[in-house]
């Protein structure tokens, strides 16, 4: 394994941990504390804008800042969310919060994407990625079985302080490498990404609207759907995490078969196939209640998350593919940008409508599972490279490389 591969797990690991450990509760943590899914989605607004916002200091610090650095300070601005829970209650809590969990969100994803694009074959993305995502879920399930356990037994100051020990020292982990980690030159050489560039992208792939379209669905994955895991749970943080823990474990062994063989697959065939599995998993959430025989539910919650995980295994090998053969680092960005900004336009229209209504949480999560299985079929708009090209980017506009 080369060093930027053990690096790239070191930090994915330490990260996934500390994502279980606490920010993966954070929408059952707001929940708890009395926030109404209108202010969640208000919240989830905010953190968008702050993903943007860091995303566009981002672009120009890792100019003159080593990797290392900047890896280190991912770690800082989670230490920093964490201690933030100790303000819940006082003015202004949810806006700062939502600040610092942008700005988090987006120093993990953004240096996460960089350094595993540089770990990418020819032809391995599906493969690799799936052993990514094997890797992300097996630790991610490890922090969500603990901090459950400490939230419920011993309170978040525990979360806290472990959270901040491992995050000070993963920070000094990387800080104090004997040699500097640095992205590849290229992506140092290209001059930060534009206003004008960003809204002129287009490209023959259909990425644009789709990068807009992915932005919500990966919140209503990431904080509606764990809420209505919770409810289910019965409001409690470690049954929550142990109902994770048990539907990981189901699916994972088919899981680790179908990452093995994507590549070698009819791509677009996969790709429709795990569309249209996405969308029917959206249906079935709106089924999905403590009405339901014990059973058929765990059944149902079992083939929503092969179908979730199948799909973002296809998705993001179209991505990555697509990365690889256009604009490389550059389509990176843009996909943050347009699916950031599309979060936060959406959820605040979310947070509108929904302080508006008079239905009931459950009611307007499953309204919203419904809206997303009828949109789930526009990621059919993302559509492989040509086959015969004069260029890999012949027909991309002015956001891609020429």
């Amino acid at each position: 394994m080369s060093r930027t591969s053990r690096l790239f797990y070191r930090f994915l690991g330490l990260h996934s941990f500390l994502i279980g450990l606490f920010p993966f509760f954070i929408p059952v943590f707001l929940w708890k504390h009395g926030y109404s899914l209108g202010e969640i989605s208000g919240f989830i607004a905010f953190t968008g804008a702050s993903f943007v916002l860091t995303l566009w200091i981002w672009d120009r610090l890792h100019k003159t800042l080593s990797l290392n650095s900047l890896i280190a300070a991912s770690f800082l601005v989670e230490s920093l969310l964490l201690t933030l829970i100790f303000y819940q209650g006082q003015p202004g809590f949810l806006f700062l919060f939502a600040l610092l969990n942008g700005a988090y969100n987006c120093f993990f994803w953004i240096t996460q994407r960089a350094l595993f694009f540089e770990t990418l074959g020819e032809r391995d993305s599906g493969r690799r990625f799936g052993n990514f995502q094997v890797v992300v879920a097996i630790i991610i399930k490890l922090g969500v079985l603990f901090g459950g356990l400490l939230l419920d037994k011993a309170g978040y100051l525990s979360v806290v302080l472990l959270s901040v020990f491992i995050g000070l020292l993963g920070s000094l982990s990387f800080f104090l490498l004997n040699e500097p980690m640095e992205l590849p030159a290229v992506l140092r050489a290209d001059p930060p990404l534009a206003v004008k560039e960003i809204l002129g992208f287009r490209d023959g792939h259909g990425s644009r609207p789709v990068f807009l379209l992915d932005g919500p669905f990966l919140f209503l994955e990431s904080y509606f759907w764990v809420i209505s895991l919770f409810l289910l749970a019965h409001e409690s943080f470690w049954k929550l995490g142990a109902l994770v823990i048990l539907l990981g474990a189901g699916f994972s062994a088919l899981f680790y078969l179908i990452k093995n063989h994507i590549d070698r697959l009819p791509a677009q065939r996969i790709y429709a196939l795990a569309v249209a599995g996405y969308a029917v998993s959206w249906l079935m959430r709106t089924t999905v209640g403590p009405d339901l025989n014990l059973a058929w539910l765990f059944t149902t919650l079992l083939l929503i998350t092969f179908c979730t995980s199948f799909f973002r295994l296809a998705f993001n090998k179209r991505f990555f593919d697509l990365a690889r053969n256009t604009s490389a680092h550059r389509y990176l960005f843009l996909k943050s940008y347009f699916s950031q900004f599309s979060i936060a336009l959406g959820f605040a229209l979310a947070a509108l409508a929904f302080h508006s209504s008079q239905a009931e949480a459950e009611s307007l999560l499953r309204i919203s599972y419904l809206a997303a299985a009828l949109l789930a079929p526009l990621y059919l708009l993302y559509r492989p490279r040509l086959r015969y090209s004069p260029h890999p980017c012949a027909a991309d506009g002015a956001g891609s490389a020429p």
